[in-house]
């Protein structure tokens, strides 16, 4: 019987996203990509594959390369990983899944969320505005009704937060292992 083989494809932009990535495939001792780097025609070298993106706006930076080529992965076993700042909560989990999993009929796969690490001096451009857009929503609910998430959010936001943690592999990397 041969083994299987797995990959880990990851899309990231300010670096937790490519860590988690490291880690997984340092864990697994398989092949790893950075999506910009990876062809359609590979995903047939592989049976099981682990995609990780940045969470931007909901959306999975760089799921794409899922979506489009669902039809040549569908007898794969495919794991998703998801890098933000957000709770992880089943309010999340759900709004993430709809807005990439549902319109494409990926609704089977399964998604584990990984925080990660945010510093405002990094982020410019069009990254900028939509923090500025989310810290304004933010400010125009008195600060007394803020929710434990809303001021965790905001202070993360404004001052810069990196929960980036190993732990938080364990059950994607677990889903791999005999």
């Amino acid at each position: 019987m041969s083994e299987k083989k797995t990959v880990v494809i990851y899309k990231g932009k300010y670096g937790a996203t490519e860590q988690y990535a490291k880690w997984i495939a340092e864990e697994l001792q398989c092949d790893i990509f950075d999506a910009n780097h990876f062809l359609a025609r590979d995903f047939q070298k592989y049976d099981n594959i682990i995609f990780g993106g940045a969470l931007q706006a909901g959306g999975i930076k760089g799921f794409d390369l899922i979506k489009k080529n669902r039809m040549k992965i569908l007898e794969k076993k495919i794991v998703i990983f998801a890098v933000g700042l957000n709770t992880d909560s089943q309010e999340n989990r759900i709004q993430v899944r709809e807005i990439n999993f549902n319109k494409y009929a990926l609704s089977g796969m399964t998604l584990y969320y990984c925080k990660g690490a945010f510093d405002p001096a990094q982020v410019k451009g069009m990254d900028r505005a939509i923090i500025n857009l989310t810290l304004n929503m933010l400010k125009k609910k008195p600060e007394s009704q803020w929710t434990e998430d809303e001021s965790r959010l905001y202070h993360d936001m404004t001052e810069g937060a990196n929960y980036i943690d190993k732990k938080y592999i364990e059950p994607i990397v677990a889903e791999f292992r005999d």
